[in-house]
Parts: C-alpha cells; structure tokens; sequence
C-alpha cells in the first residue's frame, strides 16, 4: 500500500518542505507588487500635488483642484498626512488658506492629548464679552447659546432648500412636498404676529425644519439704517417666532442678502454685532430666481445647472404670496436632485452647517 508506507512519508515531507518555500516566496511577490503599486500611487500623488501647488494667496481654481484630489480619495487622513510629510508650507495653505466658500469644505487637522487623531471641520471663534461692544446694552438678553468650537458637518454633496419671506398662503403647499419626501428645510421668515401666520410657523417647526430670522418688516431703508435699527427689528421677528412656536432661532438671513445696496455703510457693523451676539447668517450659492419672476422652466434649470457646478448647495428659493411657480416646480426640483446619480443628500441648515456668506 502507498499510503502509510515510507515513499508515502517522504512524498509527504518533500510536499510540506515545497509549500514552506512557496508560500513565503509568493508572499514576498504579492507583498513587493502592492508596494510598488502603492509607491506608484505616491508618485504618482506627490506629482498631482506638484502641479496643484498653492501661492501664498491661492486662486479659486487652484484650491478647488487641489480640494478635488482631496475628496477623491479613500484615505482622507494619509492624504494629509503625505500632504504635510512631502511639502509642508502646502499643507499649510491647504488647511488654513483655501477661500472659504460656498464650494469648498476646508479640511483642518490639529493634535488632542488624548487621541492624537486628525479632527475634520473644525473652525474656532471666541465670542467677545458684552462690554466689548458698544451695542451691549441693547437687548442684552438677545444672545445666542452657542459654543467656542464648532465642529462643522461633512457634507459634500448636499443640497439645502431655504425658503424666504414665509409664511404666505403657499407655506402648506411647500409642507406637503417636503412631506412627501420625508425631507428637511429651512424657512427665513418674516412673521406678521397673526394668528394665521403663528398657525403656520408652528407647523413649519412641528414638522422639524428650521426656522431662521429673516425680517420683521422687510424694508430695507429702515432696517439697515443702523445697527440699532437692525436690532430693533430683528428682535420683534425673533420674539414673535418665539412666542408661536418655543423656537429660539439661531440662524437669520439677510433680506437682499448680507451685501445688498442698502448696507454698504452699516452691514460690517451689523454683521459684527450678530456674530459676537453668536448669531449665524447665511447667504446662498445657488439662486432659483423665483424673486425676479423666473418662470416654471427658468426655475428648474437654474438651480439644477447651479447644484451640479457646486460641492455643497444653498438654494434660495421665496415662500411669499407671489410664489406660484415656485410650489409647482418644487416637487420637480426635488425628484430630480434625489435621483441623480451624484447622491445629493437634501438637508436642513444648522449651526454645524459652515455657512456660505458673500
């Protein structure tokens, strides 16, 4: 019998010796292909990188190149580390320099004690004592609760629908298809103190969209006169919106938007004062055009070219009792973005969200 005998044995022995040699010499190949494969791919990074390098005052295009490379791969956190290994004053610029638009997510990495782990997102700011301002005085109860460090979402590809001027006799209507969609908005208001207007911005709240200040009149001569002026109306819209719905709004928007032809002599002022107030304002990067009459067509293409020329949208849209066009195309809008083939993700504006700001 061969098996069990002593050729059987020594076939055996000679077998296990083979496979002892083999394996680890396979080993070693595959082992030596993935590194030359991975030191091709650091070539071949370092010579993208090369080519994106950043000036002390980078351009647009250029941090939007170099934030393309960025987000297209896999290992966030050994991009920026071969990032800051291979050209340091880069990644210095990278991470502290880029333009801080709409369209670019900054990526920060800084070291904890206790994790020594790249944190992403991240910005800082302090909020100046009340006695720093010389509007301290003026509603000193009129602050935000907000903290020193905000650690802002990651949210490429997402699209935020605000709707401005609400609430109008189209409010239920827009509902409905957020409804429908099981989505969340964000409506900068300008509440009228009704009973019909609380009814409606207590649904927008109970259907978990948020509710930011827009205005409490809309006139733009007066509100922007002063700092005080500004104030003064933003406290009646933000007291009103209180007292229908228990919201204590953290975010507002600027009628005509933060630079409008109405500011121009006040709006740092303002805009200082809100922000050491802890206020957040956003502004939008994609406009459906609804305010200057665009029509049903107009509407949609102009906010779907827009959403698909940018990383992360902010749509201005109207919720007032001219907005017709904007509740029919809506749903349009909406089935669109959720079915294009980029995975638009359709959100809510919150404070972790990084404001776009003109």
């Amino acid at each position: 019998m061969y098996f069990g005998s002593v050729k059987f044995f020594k076939h055996l022995i000679i077998g296990i010796i083979i496979l002892a040699i083999l394996i680890p010499t396979s080993l070693c190949v595959v082992s030596g292909l993935e590194n030359k494969k991975k030191d091709k791919e650091i070539t071949d990074l370092k010579a993208q990188i090369s080519e994106l390098k950043l000036s002390s005052d980078p351009s647009f295009d250029t941090a939007e190149g170099l934030f393309e490379l960025y987000k297209n791969i896999e290992d966030k956190e050994g991009f920026l580390k071969l990032l800051s290994e291979y050209d340091s004053d880069l990644y210095e610029s990278f991470v502290k320099n880029i333009p801080a638009s709409g369209d670019n997510v900054i990526p920060a990495v800084t070291s904890t004690p206790e994790t020594d782990v790249p944190e992403e997102f991240i910005t800082t700011s302090s909020e100046p004592e009340p006695s720093d301002s010389p509007y301290a005085a003026l509603y000193p109860e009129l602050y935000c609760d907000t903290t020193a460090d905000v650690v802002y979402n990651q949210d490429m590809d997402h699209v935020y629908l605000t709707f401005d001027d609400g609430p109008s006799q189209y409010t239920e209507s827009i509902l409905h298809y957020l409804d429908k969609y099981n989505l969340k908005a964000t409506f900068f208001v300008v509440p009228s103190g009704s009973e019909d207007c609380n009814r409606l911005l207590k649904r927008i709240a109970e259907g978990g969209h948020t509710i930011g200040v827009h205005s409490a009149t809309h006139v733009y001569t007066e509100i922007y006169a002063s700092v005080e002026a500004y104030l003064n109306d933003f406290k009646i819209a933000y007291d009103r919106i209180y007292e229908a719905t228990g919201v204590k709004c953290e975010l507002f928007r600027f009628p005509g938007g933060s630079i409008n032809d109405f500011n121009e002599e006040t709006r740092d002022e303002i805009i200082a004062e809100m922000t050491r107030r802890g206020f957040v304002y956003f502004d939008w990067n994609v406009d459906s055009n609804d305010a200057g009459g665009a029509t049903w067509t107009e509407m949609y293409v102009n906010v779907l070219e827009q959403v698909a020329n940018t990383n992360r949208a902010v749509v201005l849209m109207h919720d007032h009792n001219n907005g017709y066009n904007t509740v029919l195309v809506l749903e349009d809008i909406i089935k669109a973005l959720l079915e294009d083939g980029r995975g638009y993700k359709i959100d809510k504006l919150t404070p972790t969200v990084k404001p776009i700001q003109f």
